[in-house]
């Protein structure tokens, strides 16, 4: 184990309630044990180390630093960044988790294919309060990959672009990380569950400005049928949803964002047999 290469796993909270539990949990509970655990507290309302585990060896591994305030996740993430040393970085967010052999299949990949900066890999999207999930992947070679699935080689160099409010994230893989190359492979296998908390409202359209220069955006990230897509979605959002709050039936906007993952969580359900997160989410 100690030939193995060390991994930083970063993780952004904010008032991240019972669920940062299940995550760290799920961190620590790794086939993989080089790692260590940096803990970026955005400014919490809330104490969260009442959060983590009690064993004195495992609260070795995890790093807390505290944020006078909140500075969001990427620039969040930027100032972990910052703070890890080792040869790979995961990022995890504060409310998902990991299956036990996410992080070695992955280091396995990445020690063998030379040509990746970084993996990810499929992703179980889970909707708390349908208590739906279908799984959620990506082009095998592709430029990004989903938020929580991501392993990368520290390159001490790599910051997310937070000068860009949409889509920062696989902007900032596409061009920061990989150069403008498809250097991330996903694995095809569903290591992650991404939790989208049945108190969630933090949907794109309440922040996301559809503006010329982002739309461009969406066009030079994505292919032309997924940008066009996306936008429409968008255009969508923009259109119905302040109808919906000015005749005060805003209630149904989070419904509506559900309904393509209810249609697909039904789908999936009937599908996926190895459901090795539910331990986890009864928790």
């Amino acid at each position: 184990m100690q030939n193995n290469p060390l991994i930083s796993i970063l993780i952004v909270a904010y008032n991240p309630w019972e669920y940062l539990r299940n995550t760290l949990r799920s961190c620590l509970d790794q086939t993989y044990k080089n790692t260590e655990i940096l803990i970026l507290d955005n400014n919490s309302s809330e104490d969260i180390t009442r959060y983590f585990p009690t064993d004195s060896t495992e609260l070795k591994k995890i790093k807390l630093i505290k944020s006078t305030e909140n500075l969001g996740p990427y620039r969040g993430l930027n100032v972990l960044l910052e703070q890890a040393k080792w040869e790979y970085i995961a990022i995890q967010d504060h409310d998902d988790i990991w299956k036990a052999e996410k992080l070695e299949k992955q280091i396995d990949f990445l020690e063998t294919h030379g040509e990746y900066v970084g993996c990810g890999t499929n992703t179980i999207m889970y909707y708390e309060a349908d208590k739906k999930y279908f799984e959620y992947f990506l082009e095998e070679k592709n430029y990004y990959t989903i938020h929580p699935s991501l392993v990368f080689r520290n390159t001490k160099t790599f910051r997310y672009d937070t000068d860009i409010e949409y889509m920062c994230d696989a902007w900032s893989l596409k061009y920061n990380l990989c150069d403008g190359e498809k250097k991330i492979y996903n694995l095809a296998e569903s290591l992650t569950l991404h939790l989208v908390k049945s108190t969630s409202s933090n949907y794109s359209y309440r922040w996301h400005k559809l503006t010329y220069e982002n739309i461009c955006r969406a066009y030079k990230l994505h292919s032309f049928f997924y940008a066009t897509l996306t936008i429409g979605w968008e255009i969508k959002r923009k259109i119905s949803y302040p109808i919906l709050n000015a005749l005060k039936l805003g209630k149904w906007i989070n419904p509506i964002e559900r309904i393509p993952f209810r249609m697909m969580g039904k789908q999936i359900k009937t599908t996926q047999g190895d459901e090795w997160w539910t331990k986890l989410l009864s928790n």
